[in-house]
């Protein structure tokens, strides 16, 4: 005898009363989440280690889970000891640092607005007294013991916690996805997917921007004599766990410092060191937002500065510290469930398609789905050869270094600066104009084409076959030629290369714009020039850094081979080509 079905109303009313338990539930336990939370956390970051032994020894999935955790507890014994006393000294030193910063601020009241005025003497009195009712509170027996015995149990709890979800998380995946309808099983799966990604791209890639960016800032700040450089470095790389906040945090903070003690050695005021401190903090910003993150963060994480912020004090305000260190892939995450939700709701296609770049399906004038009209180039590397002196130096004139870094490495290793030195010369070009520098900057023009790989407008190289592909293209496409060189100096390569200035329908030269290319403003104006749809528009260069600019400008976009980009490099574009004239295969 089959059971009876339940009918609508039934059905409603089990809904709601579990959604009512489950909140109900959620609200007594509240005090379990945020230890349930770090234990899943610890599960997605061990099982990297898990898996891999798996994979190499071939033990059970519970005798690896085992050996990791005998080498995290060995970890969290022994790590102390080994660095408590180095990171003692730089808080102490750090702390000492912001002691003389609060010394040498002004006394009295300051005035901001007509009378009205602010007193820095009450603002840090009134701090001590909170700081003080919060020692009290935190001295008192009783709240010690409590607070020991909550910590032992949380301790405990997330170990085995941790532990099972290592041994059964595959288990719990089938079980989730088997209650699901069949017909939603694949978009759950991807769904999952996409999820999974963003926060293995956050935990993993926090974790190397935070040791990448303090050491940078330890040795950069060491340099020019900072004083306790060490613990602003350690302070920067904390920071870098709040996206888009924390470095504004840090870089403020150490130029306050540089700006009341000054430097230790050099020959200069505190104001002038002061600028020489904040000049420091931006370009390892720049180089962390151009470079650092697109690779080791992703764009799965990129939110607007304004979002970040809400959901950091917003996570702050809800979860503490919890909240404020996983607002960022939550929200990420959220992002991708609401896009879901929202492509469904219209009957869209709710994932992406992925297209191969080198799709054997060939539909001429259709890029990555997109109907092109127009075509931008970049002119070195994609029309023109690079110079590969400093790859030809470093191989060449450092042979001593031959037992340490192959040639080869040793090659692809300038490769990688000429590409970085590239945003950071287009970057310093664009700034120099606001400061009213530029012409001051003319004088190293040829080291810094030289550092990025710009051959002089006279010994430009044309790539083959390209002057025919630009001339087959005119007839059907508007064509367009942007570079950071000047217009005569793009005039120069022009006539060399034996191209017809009027084949294009633009040129886009450094006069054109006040922000070089990888800024977007160069793009924004070839869109409101040619009026054209930013999909119709398809983007070529040689590197990742303009291309990620036109992906963000939700242009299609083509990587080339010819120039300083190598296919791992450009792994995100919509299509990869051998070299510039492959196009025409395409198109």
């Amino acid at each position: 005898m089959s059971s009876r079905r339940w009918n609508n109303v039934t059905k409603i009313i089990v809904t709601a009363s579990l959604t009512l338990l489950t909140i109900v539930v959620l609200v007594t336990f509240r005090q379990m989440i945020a230890p349930t939370v770090v234990a899943f956390l610890l599960a997605f970051v061990l099982g990297y280690p898990v898996d891999w032994i798996q994979r190499s020894t071939g033990w059970p999935r519970g005798a690896a889970i085992v050996v990791v955790f005998v080498m995290l507890i060995a970890a969290i014994a022994t790590g102390p000891l080994i660095l408590a006393p180095r990171s003692d000294d730089l808080l102490a030193a750090l702390t000492d640092t912001l002691d003389q910063l609060l010394e040498s601020l002004p006394s009295g009241p300051i005035p901001l607005l007509g009378a009205y005025e602010l007193s820095l003497d009450d603002l840090l009195i009134q701090a001590g007294e909170a700081v003080s009712g919060i020692l009290v509170s935190i001295g008192n027996p009783l709240n010690i013991a409590r607070g020991l015995t909550t910590g032992l149990l949380s301790f405990v709890y997330v170990l085995v916690l941790t532990f099972w979800v290592l041994k059964d998380l595959y288990k719990l995946q089938r079980l989730m996805l088997e209650q699901i309808p069949l017909d939603y099983q694949e978009d759950a799966r991807l769904l999952a997917q996409e999820i999974g990604l963003i926060w293995h791209a956050f935990l993993r890639g926090q974790l190397i921007l935070g040791i990448t960016v303090g050491t940078m800032t330890w040795i950069a700040l060491s340099i020019v004599g900072m004083p306790n450089a060490g613990g602003l470095a350690l302070l920067a790389g904390v920071m870098e766990f709040l996206p888009s906040l924390g470095p504004a945090i840090s870089g403020t903070i150490g130029s306050a410092v540089a700006l009341f003690q000054g430097s230790t050695w050099l020959p200069v005021s505190n104001l002038g060191f002061t600028l020489i401190v904040a000049g420091i903090y931006f370009v390892i910003g720049q180089i962390e937002s151009i470079y650092l993150i697109p690779r080791l963060v992703g764009r799965r994480i990129q939110l607007h500065p304004a979002v970040t912020f809400v959901g950091l004090i917003t996570g702050t305000m809800v979860f503490g510290f919890l909240g404020l260190l996983l607002a960022a892939p939550t929200i990420a995450s959220v992002r991708s469930i609401l896009s879901y939700l929202y492509r469904k709701l219209l009957d869209l296609e709710p994932f992406d398609p992925i297209i191969s770049p080198q799709s054997g399906v060939r539909i001429p004038g259709l890029i990555a789905g997109r109907k092109i009209e127009a075509i931008l180039f970049d002119l070195d590397g994609t029309l023109a050869k690079p110079d590969r002196y400093a790859q030809d130096w470093v191989e060449t004139h450092l042979a001593w270094l031959d037992g340490i870094l192959a040639p080869a490495t040793r090659r692809d290793i300038a490769r990688r600066m000429m590409m970085i030195a590239e945003g950071m010369v287009s970057s310093t070009v664009s700034i120099s104009r606001y400061v009213r520098l530029e012409l001051q900057l003319l004088r190293f023009q040829p080291f810094l084409d030289l550092a990025r790989g710009f051959p002089p407008a006279r010994s430009l190289e044309t790539i083959p076959r390209v002057p025919d592909m630009i001339e087959t293209l005119a007839v059907r496409y508007r064509l367009v030629l942007i570079s950071t060189r000047n217009r005569d100096e793009i005039r120069t390569f022009l006539r060399r290369a034996d191209i017809d200035p009027a084949h294009f329908a633009l040129i886009v030269d450094r006069e054109r714009v006040r922000n070089l290319l990888p800024a977007n403003e160069p793009l924004e104006l070839v869109i409101s020039t040619l009026e054209l749809e930013r999909n119709q528009v398809l983007v070529v260069s040689d590197t990742d850094l303009n291309l990620r600019t036109a992906r963000s400008a939700q242009m299609a976009t083509a990587g080339v081979l010819c120039g300083l980009g190598r296919e791992n490099d450009l792994r995100d574009v919509d299509l990869v080509l051998e070299t510039t004239p492959d196009l025409l295969d395409w198109l």
